[in-house]
């Protein structure tokens, strides 16, 4: 039985990944929710910008998403002008859902930084916090947030979906050597990535030139 609960996956997916995309499958399953939605960032406030353009980003995550209806895009941030700050994406998220349990996943790097992220503290009035967790990751919460990790820890799916928001569940995810910055080194460096990534964004990222790739690669017979 699925969860009516809304679950949000962001990032820049700068460019998205067979890891993006094998973590969301993973946490969908474990939450059992039919509405999970992976969210490009518009323009990150924590980052020096994107590789790609928004609009690229998010053309590729639609036609890796496009054979897995139980994944959608939510294109809210690529839409929005000025910084994408989570708290405003789950604040617009509330309006449309009502009272429905809104699960915010992220990994556990991104957990640790959480004290940095705008307005952090009111992200718990607006959703439950799901860490993605990797075989060799750790937590490493500073003290500000990490009274606040403890004290709202479950360890179940069904005690998020008691109430809206202000919980937060940690769920293991597979560990898959993939990275963004690796497949962009890659192609920059006239490599193959294939297999790393969805052969329709690799096709893509070729045509459009993205990431400084060469397009005679994989071109040879």
């Amino acid at each position: 039985m699925k969860n009516r609960a809304v679950a949000v996956f962001g990032g820049t997916f700068d460019p998205v990944h067979y890891g993006h995309l094998r973590a969301a499958a993973e946490v969908a399953e474990r939450l059992k929710v039919s509405d999970f939605r992976l969210l490009p960032a518009g323009q990150p406030p924590h980052r020096e910008g994107t590789w790609a353009d928004a609009y690229h980003r998010l053309a590729m995550l639609e036609l890796a998403l496009a054979p897995y209806p139980d994944l959608t895009v939510d294109e809210r941030e690529v839409r929005r002008d000025g910084p994408s700050f989570m708290v405003d994406t789950l604040a617009s998220i509330r309006a449309q859902v009502g009272d429905a349990p809104i699960l915010l996943c992220l990994g556990q790097d991104a957990a640790n930084g959480l004290n940095r992220w705008h307005r952090w503290r009111e992200l718990f009035d607006l959703a439950h916090l799901v860490v993605m967790t990797r075989p060799r990751s750790r937590p490493r919460y500073p003290q500000d947030s990490a009274e606040m990790f403890r004290e709202r820890r479950v360890q179940r799916t069904r005690d998020l979906m008691g109430q809206p928001a202000g919980r937060v569940r940690h769920v293991e995810v597979t560990q898959l050597a993939i990275s963004s910055t690796d497949i962009r080194r890659q192609l920059a460096g006239g490599r193959d990535p294939r297999f790393l990534l969805p052969a329709t964004v690799l096709a893509y990222i070729r045509k459009h030139g993205l990431y400084g790739c060469n397009e005679s690669v994989g071109k040879k017979g």
